[in-house]
């Protein structure tokens, strides 16, 4: 509370003071920005230390009455219904997005009367307002997608999930939904480790290990309160389980449902309570769902978006042909991002900011730059049977083949670097532990799950 009062205070004085002189300085409009987002800020820290306070008062209240039970300590595990986390998101995205522009625009505002001779660096400074605007958009976005569907909630058929055993419960959407290619349900376990140096924090999520199963509109059901989407899942045996005793370095597993609708789509996620509870599990539960999981998954067709052709091979098999699913979108993208990040060290170059600052960004540029090659040139082909696998690499028709028995394969999976990534790859364990990437750039992890049980059947798995 105290931390708070003097930005609310601060940034109010520098509100009414900028509308005082607006009328006759045009440019106090700056200190009117400043002065909105500064008393926002305030007010907001002032307010979530208030609820923080009655939350941590509830919460011991739960600890004192369940002090071996942690998946008791709060109400939603508690009682097996957990609503989604969109709100608490779209609020985040909205404060962010306002800072960012706040400082931004009239930072730009200031700076262009200057820059009038230096056109290259004006059009530099404007990355940044730019990136506000698509942050902005980022912000609206989420706010529709929490008009149109409401808050999702999670039931749960039984608290706490166990690793191990397989888990039952369904999806409550606030609204009637009919996806044509189904919905999208993801169990992952992740590590969020905070890491400090002074007075700076960073935090690193690091994904342990994921599952997606699809439930086809067929499946959903309709419900006095809009759609309820079953579903059916498993946490291996040697699981990690949810652990947040130590913020610093905390374990989460979280359920997410996604799905491709006209305008905007429908996703949600939630915090699911994972622990063990002393009953014996020998992971035969588990090994049944990914029997079956793999099943589907390859009896599926491929989506053409998916970036993934597959040929048969005249002797038994197939040959897989990989590359990046280049939209108009992904490519903007990709080049905006690579124009931003060029363009900021630009501008410590010209702002003679000390030289490791622009040392980094030049080293990560150079990963970035090798990245994007990969990312409109490379191609990757796969050619998998019986005898093993064949895997070549090439940027224009330039690259090598590399030939791996079928022997040294223990197994082929569709996988993601990150909780929240967008991209999703292919991975080959040898049988001494070690993986080696096939190809990355799938569009989704149904994709890379299809396309990997289709290679351990063409390896007579």
């Amino acid at each position: 509370m105290l931390f708070g009062l003097p930005f609310a205070a601060l940034g109010l004085v520098a509100l009414v003071a900028g509308v005082r002189r607006y009328p006759a300085e045009p440019n106090a409009i700056v200190g009117i920005i400043v002065g909105g987002v500064f008393t926002m800020v305030g007010v907001l820290l002032m307010v979530g230390a208030r609820y923080g306070a009655v939350s941590a008062a509830r919460t011991d209240e739960l600890k004192a009455s369940n002090p071996e039970k942690p998946w008791m300590w709060r109400g939603d595990w508690a009682s097996g219904v957990i609503k989604d986390s969109n709100k608490g998101s779209t609020i985040g995205i909205w404060i962010f997005s306002v800072i960012w522009c706040s400082v931004c625009f009239p930072v730009t505002f200031l700076a262009a009367p200057q820059l009038k001779e230096q056109k290259w660096m004006s059009l530099l400074i404007l990355l940044f307002p730019v990136a506000g605007i698509f942050l902005l958009i980022s912000a609206v976005y989420q706010t529709l997608r929490s008009m149109k569907f409401g808050t999702s909630k999670c039931h749960l058929d039984r608290v706490p999930i166990v690793p191990g055993r397989t888990f039952r419960g369904h999806i409550e959407v606030g609204r009637e939904t009919a996806p044509v290619d189904g919905y999208q349900v993801r169990i992952a376990c992740v590590r969020s480790q905070t890491t400090r140096s002074g007075r700076n924090r960073s935090t690193t999520e690091t994904l342990l290990w994921d599952a997606e199963i699809m439930v086809p509109p067929s499946a959903a059901m309709r419900s006095p309160m809009g759609t309820r989407i079953p579903f059916e899942l498993a946490a291996p045996p040697d699981a990690h389980v949810t652990d947040e005793t130590d913020f610093y370095d905390r374990y989460e597993w979280r359920l997410s449902a996604n799905a491709e609708l006209a305008g905007v789509d429908y996703a949600a996620q939630f915090e699911v309570p994972v622990f063990q509870t002393g009953e014996v599990a020998d992971g035969s539960d588990f090994a049944v769902f990914e029997q079956r999981h793999r099943a589907e998954a390859g009896r599926r067709e491929i989506k053409p978006a998916s970036g993934v052709q597959i040929m048969a091979l005249p002797g038994g098999g197939a040959e897989y042909r990989s590359h990046a699913k280049r939209t108009v979108g992904s490519v903007l993208q990709a080049l905006f991002f690579l124009a931003l990040w060029n363009g900021a060290i630009a501008a410590m170059f010209y702002f003679h900011a000390p030289w490791g600052f622009p040392a980094v960004f030049i080293v990560i540029d150079l990963l970035l730059l090798v990245s994007s090659f990969d990312f409109f040139l490379g191609l990757a082909t796969i050619a998998v049977d019986k005898t093993g696998v064949r895997m070549r690499k090439e940027w224009l028709g330039i690259g090598s083949t590399k030939m791996v028995e079928a022997s040294a394969i223990a197994s082929i999976d569709g996988t993601t670097p990150a909780p929240n990534s967008k991209a999703f790859a292919l991975t080959m364990t040898l049988s001494d532990g070690s993986k080696q990437t096939l190809t990355g750039y799938l569009t989704d992890r149904e994709s890379a799950d299809i396309v990997a049980a289709k290679m351990m059947a063409d390896l007579g798995r």
